[in-house]
């Protein structure tokens, strides 16, 4: 008899028992990776709590709310569907690359030897990002196996993971079982959510379901959306807005667009955790490619590029011409032209934009099925949010002003929208009620 026990211990929700198909998906090598797979796109250094969160911590807990899905689904929902669902909940981010969205945009972005889609599994079985034999594709000396372990159902499980089928919307959609998950796991391990907010998750993953495409809840739970919104815009203000995080994603972006641009990445690196990412690029660091892994060791050490400029604009329209590498070594060349021109200052610069269209504010549009009638519920954010960071502090005797003022008259020539000065999530006036209750 094996005495292990089919359980884990979630933070969130507790104790959470296992049957032995659930039990051994958690232990496939492409799961057990995730163990050593950032929650945040970034080794966060002064929102402390979203430092080492892993992705596998979160995708037990969407197998947690999926299982609570199929229970509260039983009468309505044919049983064939329950192996398939909490499958797709744990598999969901298998094919997430190092540091998540910060690898993941930046080879999305720019022309590597094949495309990424981390959603796409099937797409991505196809290009070698996994297979179900090939044992050269495995993680700590095991060959993934999940579409070997999973041949009669593998189809329904990444048509789920894309949002496809009737009931795709559930693991992949504008609000989900994934993302319920991630926001309120993520507030609460930060601190500006508290362990009774996971009574939302659990209360939604039972009520949601699905119509014609779209999500379909009870009237009475309109308002623990909202609560969950107000959970994510908080969380969303702290991961974009606090400038270690935005010098950070700045930096490691840098390094990889640097490392793309020498070929010093494939398609096949998605494989790799956070640690062997960082020691990879640091590795391809030699001779005229050292900028690499200086940006990787500051980062691992916390020495942060200083921030110079944090603003935004409504206009989001630039943002594909901005994010592409050779604009961004552009506006970087012309603010360190004005810089030793005007200042006499020589620092490297780093600039970094972030699209944000729905991450801090997301409208949802669902189903009422007891009132037959749609509803949109929130609304989307929409701004491009733009930081320039300074290898070195500029001298004491230059103002912040007169640096903030240089830097916009050069991004004026690049960005078309009003640009508005960004203010500290941290000041005291935008700590949620939930964090002063934890202080």
């Amino acid at each position: 008899m094996d005495a292990r026990k089919m359980r884990f211990y979630d933070p969130l929700y507790g104790v959470v028992e296992l049957t032995e198909f659930e039990y051994s998906l958690i232990f496939l090598p492409e799961v057990q990776r995730l163990r050593y797979v950032r929650m945040c796109n970034i080794n966060s250094l002064l929102i402390t709590g979203a430092s080492e969160i892993s992705r596998f911590e979160h995708v037990l807990g969407v197998m947690c709310l999926a299982k609570e899905w199929v229970k509260s689904q039983a009468e309505n929902v044919s049983s064939v569907w329950g192996k398939p669902m909490v499958a797709a909940a744990v598999l969901h981010d298998m094919q997430t690359g190092p540091f998540g969205h910060s690898f993941q945009y930046v080879v999305e972005d720019n022309e590597i030897d094949e495309a990424f889609k981390h959603e796409d599994l099937m797409y991505g079985e196809k290009l070698n990002f996994h297979q179900m034999v090939d044992a050269n594709v495995s993680f700590s000396g095991k060959p993934f196996g999940a579409g070997d372990k999973l041949k009669n159902i593998w189809t329904d499980v990444t048509s789920l993971i894309k949002g496809e089928g009737e009931y795709g919307p559930l693991i992949s959609g504008t609000i989900d079982l994934d993302n319920i998950d991630n926001v309120v796991r993520l507030a609460y391990h930060v601190g500006i959510a508290s362990k009774r907010d996971a009574t939302i998750a659990l209360s939604l993953a039972k009520n949601i379901s699905c119509h014609e495409g779209m999500v379909s809840i009870t009237a009475d739970h309109v308002d623990k959306i909202s609560q969950w919104q107000i959970i994510r815009k908080n969380l969303y203000r702290f991961l974009l807005l606090d400038w270690a995080e935005f010098s950070a994603k700045a930096m490691l972006t840098k390094a990889i667009e640097i490392a793309v641009e020498r070929n010093l990445i494939e398609s096949s690196n998605w494989k790799m955790t956070d640690d062997e990412f960082l020691e990879h690029l640091i590795e391809s660091s030699v001779g005229e490619n050292q900028e690499i892994g200086q940006l990787v060791k500051n980062l691992r050490t916390g020495d942060l590029y200083t921030p110079l400029f944090l603003a935004l604009t409504e206009d989001i329209g630039d943002y594909p011409r901005l994010s592409s590498a050779p604009v961004k070594n552009e506006i970087e060349a012309r603010i360190k032209s004005v810089f030793k021109g005007r200042l006499g200052v020589s620092n490297g610069f780093v600039v970094h934009f972030i699209k944000d269209k729905g991450k801090t504010e997301r409208s949802i549009k669902v189903y009422l099925r007891d009132k037959g009638e749609c509803q949109i519920i929130g609304q989307d954010s929409c701004q491009l949010l733009i930081g320039v960071f300074s290898s070195l502090p500029i001298k004491n005797n230059v103002s912040e002003h007169a640096c903030y003022e240089l830097i916009k008259e050069v991004l004026g020539e690049f960005v078309s929208g009003e640009i508005k000065k960004i203010n500290d999530p941290l000041f005291p006036d935008q700590v949620s009620e939930t964090q002063l209750e934890l202080l």
